[in-house]
């Protein structure tokens, strides 16, 4: 047999995403990526959300002595707040599949979004999240800092504090001017500034700062399974977030403490 009739693209050659790429999505990278990508989102976002869900409804004494407002009764979820995460969360779902399609062109519009090359390297991948966290924390805490102010948060931030105890689904609860200036810029910043980037490394990526954004919410300062846990001083977590939906202020980075220390507003519930 001439091994030269052989396709360069056999599917024993693809990677992963060019697999898929050829045979789910009409070999549409556009379509690849922003499947990929919701997935990614979805997943996260539901495992973790269900997961807290369950512990609302069920007393667990291993879990519950982790529970942040301890002087005020569980959630177990009213119908008012049942009924605002419902709305929220189904225009959240719907208007995310939106903005993934608009994303990977513009991603594209600066170097270049590989899916059909291999994963890149462990160190790649690295350097490449650090980057992501670093300008994400940056837009994020000054963003957020800003929504803060008088105006803005009277008609556009007040939204996301409706429920001064936190759990996973409220973290939807957003202005659509939020989502766009707090929550997605800085999500999508870093990829676009680094010009080979590949939908490996944007899929973990994405998974990373759903799971961060769910924790942070969670009302529950769980150890092993937060960052947070091992590095106190450097990256913020669940106490701080938790503190900043019952006051309306304080704590208002994502993934870092450095600006919140830097502009003194650090602070943490056993603070009080």
């Amino acid at each position: 047999m001439d091994i030269s009739s052989i396709p360069e693209d056999s599917s024993l050659e693809k990677t992963f995403f060019a697999h898929i790429c050829d045979k789910y999505f009409y070999s549409s990278e556009w379509l690849t990526f922003t499947i990929c990508i919701y997935i990614s989102f979805e997943l996260i976002f539901w495992l973790y959300n269900l997961c807290l869900v369950y512990i609302e409804y069920n007393d667990i004494p291993a879990i519950e002595k982790y529970r942040i407002q301890k002087h005020k009764p569980k959630l177990r979820f009213q119908s008012e707040m049942i009924r605002e995460i419902k709305n929220e969360t189904i225009k959240h779902q719907i208007s995310l599949i939106f903005a993934l399609s608009s994303v990977y062109p513009l991603l594209n519009l600066n170097g270049h979004v590989s899916i059909r090359s291999s994963i890149p390297s462990l160190f790649t991948i690295l350097w490449h999240i650090t980057v992501y966290i670093l300008i994400e924390d940056f837009i994020f805490f000054w963003t957020h800092y800003l929504f803060h102010t008088r105006w803005l948060y009277k008609y556009i931030h007040k939204k996301h504090h409706i429920f001064k105890q936190p759990t996973g689904l409220v973290s939807v609860l957003a202005n659509p001017l939020e989502s766009v200036f707090q929550n997605q810029l800085g999500v999508w910043l870093g990829p676009f500034l680094i010009k080979e980037k590949h939908l490996f490394t944007l899929c973990l990526w994405m998974s990373i700062r759903v799971y961060q954004t769910i924790n942070a919410h969670s009302g529950y300062d769980l150890p092993y399974i937060s960052p947070q846990y091992y590095f106190p001083w450097l990256l913020s977590g669940t106490l701080q977030h938790d503190y900043h939906h019952q006051h309306a202020r304080m704590n208002y980075g994502s993934f870092l403490t450095i600006w919140d220390r830097l502009m003194n507003t650090h602070k943490l519930q056993k603070d009080e």
